[in-house]
């Protein structure tokens, strides 16, 4: 659950002849406990509106920088999106739901300021990986007011807390990284060992499943020791059951890390990132 970078290179697509995006760096969109939460926003040049993606980064919610996702707020700003990329609050200092809570804020300020930012709230995607694939995916299921969320990537992000557990080696990984196992982030960011609290189901994403969600597409490796295929797996299967338009793309022998997966493959999920986002947010 270390930071996964994800650097969506758009020159293996080809790059979209367009005028320099426009942007704006450490917005402040929030300041819960007295802190100020800032995003990174670039749009297309022109007028819009345009679609929006959002941007979560990983880091077992403790560690990670919103700075993950900017080459690729860049090359969608080609292919004409406006994107933000958000800081939210860490665990263990503060407790679930302060990240996904940090998450719809920062949706709804740029929608109250759709003007400003020549956003559509009606077009809104998100993308994340690891924690930021799991906060992506709540916040997706959650109603926002005045937005409307019709698309979620999700790459390698667990599903169903109550059940997520590491394997021995990726375990080993998060103490060599967080000094913390798979069970020790989870107490960290719901404040229980407890798996039968209600925060572990509330917190789980294959929980909040309701009818009329977004459209979902998962990008997971084989061999992910750090959050199991299975979790992506049962996820589908209740996403079908409640008529959700969903896809799982597997890569095999892919661990955790995107970054890491071979150039091929790597590539191919890119395409698939890209065509999804461009359908379902009707990009012009």
């Amino acid at each position: 659950m270390y930071r996964v970078p994800i650097f969506l290179a758009f020159m293996v697509i080809g790059q979209a002849e367009a005028a320099e995006p426009v942007s704006e760096r450490d917005v402040v969109f929030a300041s819960p406990d007295k802190t100020d939460l800032q995003l990174d926003f670039v749009r297309p040049a022109g007028d819009g509106p345009f679609p929006l993606i959002v941007f979560v980064h990983g880091g077992g919610w403790q560690i990670g920088s919103r700075a993950e996702y900017r080459e690729a707020q860049t090359g969608f700003a080609k292919f004409g999106f406006a994107s933000a990329t958000v800081q939210y609050r860490f665990a263990p200092k503060h407790r679930f739901p302060a990240q996904l809570d940090d998450v719809t804020a920062a949706i709804r300020f740029m929608a109250d300021a759709k003007k400003r930012f020549r956003i559509d709230p009606e077009r809104i995607g998100l993308m994340g990986g690891s924690a930021g694939g799991h906060l992506s995916l709540l916040a997706g299921f959650t109603d926002i007011p005045g937005c409307k969320i019709l698309a979620v990537v999700n790459v390698a992000g667990p599903t169903d807390l109550r059940t997520f557990q590491s394997d021995a080696s990726g375990d080993a990984a998060l103490k060599g990284a967080l000094k913390r196992d798979s069970a020790g982030l989870l107490e960290d960011l719901l404040g229980s060992k407890d798996r039968e609290a209600k925060v572990y189901a509330t917190a789980s994403p294959v929980v909040q499943i309701r009818k009329g969600g977004p459209a979902i597409l998962s990008l997971h490796g084989t061999a992910d020791n750090l959050v199991p295929l299975s979790q992506a797996e049962s996820f589908h299967v209740a996403l079908k059951k409640a008529g959700i338009t969903q896809r799982l793309k597997t890569v095999k022998g892919g661990g955790h890390d995107f970054a890491a997966w071979p150039e091929k493959e790597r590539t191919a999920a890119l395409l698939d990132v890209f065509a999804f986002f461009k359908e379902h947010l009707k990009a012009d």
